[in-house]
């Protein structure tokens, strides 16, 4: 019996250690430093373009009123909540707009991060809850990405804060931080299970996926596809080649990225997988995000070696 307690103290212990080590060892932030630009970079691209319809698509006599959306989202409204609700005029709502522009801007410089990185989700999720139907697969993606940012101190580095504090006089190196680990652990576990998902998708729909005709279903519709690629239908090697790439891309990522050898391989897969996905639907911010999102499996050393900078200080 002592045998059997011993065991099971050790296993436990065990895993408590590997559970501690996995989701908060101090890491260097620079990782989350890049990926708020690129984030916040897309986060402002998709507010920013609703400037140029912002009062046709909210305004007082806007296409989307709050009592339509009500109407066909009937749930209650603490789940859907935006702070463009309370516009009731012109001035206010393009007022409220700017403002959400200007703190997306500050977050993707890194101006305030302690305080933007909070209000940047917040801004992001109002639009697209106050127009559920403008919401397509980039949105939540974009939103995951802010929110788990939001975790650890993205703006400690390649921010505008990182600037004002050496000029004035503060610490040179960065330090390590638990919360900086959690952060990148969110992502990385959030980004396996969409390739996975993904992944099992291909599974369930084997009809055009295994017989290497995906690709071409895509190109077949000339609504999403960026360019005119009817000319590979004289190519069905390149189409069948083509899938089963994707196929092994998302099986690939899934099961391997956990491998710190083949990260590096993996990422820059990613960056053509997701390239290549980009041309074929059209979905050019899900596509950026994603790309984004695979970010978090490269090391700080890595990012260090990349953008040339001193690693953060233990």
């Amino acid at each position: 019996m002592s045998a059997v307690t011993s065991y099971l103290n050790d296993a436990c212990r065990k895993f408590g250690d590997g559970w501690n080590r996995f989701w908060f060892t101090p890491s260097d932030p620079l990782p989350l430093g890049a990926m708020r630009v690129a984030v916040g970079g897309i986060a402002l691209a998709l507010v920013g373009s609703m400037s140029f319809s912002l009062l046709r698509l909210f305004g007082p006599n806007g296409f989307i009123s709050v009592e339509m959306v009500k109407t066909l989202y009937p749930v209650p409204n603490s789940y859907r909540w935006s702070y463009l609700d309370y516009a009731t005029d012109a001035a206010s709502l393009q007022g409220l707009h700017y403002f959400g522009v200007a703190v997306l801007l500050a977050y993707t410089l890194g101006l305030f991060t302690n305080v933007t990185k909070f209000l940047a989700p917040i801004v992001f999720l109002s639009y697209f809850h106050r127009g559920p139907m403008l919401t397509g697969v980039g949105e939540p993606i974009v939103a995951m990405l802010l929110v788990y940012l939001a975790v650890g101190p993205c703006g400690a580095t390649l921010s505008l804060d990182a600037v004002r504090r050496r000029a004035k006089g503060g610490f040179a190196l960065v330090p390590q931080t638990f919360t900086a680990m959690l952060s990148i652990r969110l992502i990385q576990v959030h980004i396996v299970l969409i390739h996975f998902m993904m992944f099992c998708a291909t599974l369930q729909d084997n009809v055009i996926w295994w017989n290497g005709t995906a690709v071409w279903w895509l190109i077949a519709r000339p609504e999403s596809s960026l360019l005119d690629m009817y000319g590979l239908y004289r190519y069905p090697y390149v189409i069948n080649i083509w899938t089963t790439a994707l196929i092994l891309y998302y099986a690939a990522f899934a099961f391997f990225v956990w491998n710190r050898t083949a990260r590096p391989a993996l990422v820059v897969w990613s960056a053509l997988t997701w390239a290549s996905i980009a041309l074929l639907t059209g979905l050019i911010p899900f596509c950026a995000a994603m790309f984004v999102g695979t970010w978090a499996f490269l090391s700080a050393d890595q990012w260090s070696r990349l953008l040339r900078r001193t690693p953060a200080a233990a």
